[in-house]
């Protein structure tokens, strides 16, 4: 299914379906939506620097015009700033130094900036054709009615990293499986004669799926999460918690079964000494094929749910898995609040250290460029007249 495209005839209306193509009302926030032939191509965000930051304008601006200039067929872009900051006022209008900075870093780059706009808690302007006395009222940019494009937003960037609420009686349940799959898996000496999935058995059927990951991770992801019970669920966990498995996990995600098989393969190779293949590690850097956007997606709301079944101390393993997956579809200030997380109950968790590493140094996957960032069939694709 296509995305619904909708043409907008004014800047208030183009205003009104922002939000949509970033599935939030951003806030404190500098947002680039791209362009080709006047049709946009999704939307990028980054936070505004502090106040009195000068010394980051013009990195903020050469950031985001050059992930505008990755994306495909880019020729022109559209800029609003979202601010805490009144719009009116004797002074310019509020973060006039970082638009002019994304303005020229645009121009040098070779496109066209088909609007400028600011939007506070006192209405909304134009950087290229600010109003001469009062802003814009808020009332213009109208939100669409339930069933249309842009209803069903979240209050801002962060709301949706917050993860579910879960039943108190299921969140029991998937602690005592994962603690029974621990002593199977971890602990049981007495059973180590028996091959791994005989003797996962033989104590405890749930943890016989953890002895074929690949087919556990697969399965977890054709159902709902809520539909998974507390055994699978923990299954799930366990993996998530051990490195080489959680990495089996992510990169099946990202691809299919088979290439969960070939790492897990890769895996028990590379502990025996064997070099890991670098076509295997590539998704993991964000190089190589895209992944299915949907499959991203799914995978990420089914960690989400682990990690809130999980009690906090243990949820470090579920968070980074977030955290990687927020990244790979694009929505690093998501993978930056569960990376955060992760690091707040374990400082030296290695992959929830190395995503925020990565998204400081303002890196995202190369695929997020080769499409839009709005999720295929569900966003809407403005056509924008321009100036």
């Amino acid at each position: 299914m296509a995305p619904t495209v909708v043409s907008v005839t004014s800047s208030a209306s183009f205003l009104a379906l922002v939000p949509r193509l970033l599935e939030c009302t951003p806030s404190r926030s500098l947002v680039l939506v791209p362009f080709t032939e006047s049709r946009s191509l999704g939307a990028m965000r980054v936070d505004l620097p502090p106040a009195g930051a000068s010394a980051s304008v013009e990195s903020i601006a050469s950031t985001i015009i050059g992930m505008a200039c990755k994306v495909a067929r880019t020729d022109a872009v559209a800029l609003v700033v979202y601010t805490d900051d009144d719009v009116a006022g004797p002074a310019a209008l509020p973060h006039r130094a970082l638009v002019d900075a994304a303005i020229a870093r645009a121009d040098i780059c070779g496109l066209r900036v088909v609007d400028a706009l600011v939007v506070g808690p006192d209405g909304w302007d134009s950087y290229l054709s600010p109003s001469s006395s009062t802003p814009h009222p808020l009332s213009e940019v109208t939100a669409p009615p339930q069933g249309e494009p842009g209803s069903g937003l979240v209050a801002d960037q962060f709301t949706a990293a917050e993860l579910p609420r879960i039943d108190s009686a299921l969140s029991r349940g998937v602690l005592a499986a994962l603690r029974r799959i621990e002593r199977v898996l971890d602990g049981a000496h007495d059973r180590r004669a028996l091959p791994r999935r005989e003797r996962a058995a033989a104590v405890d059927p749930a943890a016989a799926a953890v002895a074929d990951p690949p087919v556990l991770l697969e399965d977890a992801l054709a159902s709902a999460p809520a539909q998974l019970d507390a055994a699978q669920l923990a299954a799930v966990a366990f993996c998530l918690d051990r490195p080489s498995l959680r990495d089996v996990a992510l990169m099946q995600w990202a691809a299919d079964l088979a290439t969960g098989d070939a790492t897990l393969h890769a895996q028990t190779a590379y502990r025996r000494g064997t070099p890991f293949p670098e076509d295997l590690a590539r998704p993991m850097w964000g190089e190589g094929a895209r992944p299915d956007p949907d499959r991203l997606r799914r995978a990420l709301e089914l960690c989400r749910f682990v990690a809130a079944a999980l009690p906090r101390e243990r949820r470090p393993g579920a968070l980074s898995a977030c955290a990687w997956l927020a990244w790979a579809t694009g929505r690093s200030s998501h993978a930056a609040v569960y990376a955060e997380t992760a690091l707040e109950i374990d400082a030296d968790h290695g992959l929830s250290a190395i995503v925020l590493d990565i998204i400081d140094a303002g890196r995202l996957p190369e695929w997020v460029f080769e499409r839009p960032t709005s999720p295929a069939g569900t966003g809407s694709s403005p056509e924008y007249p321009g100036r």
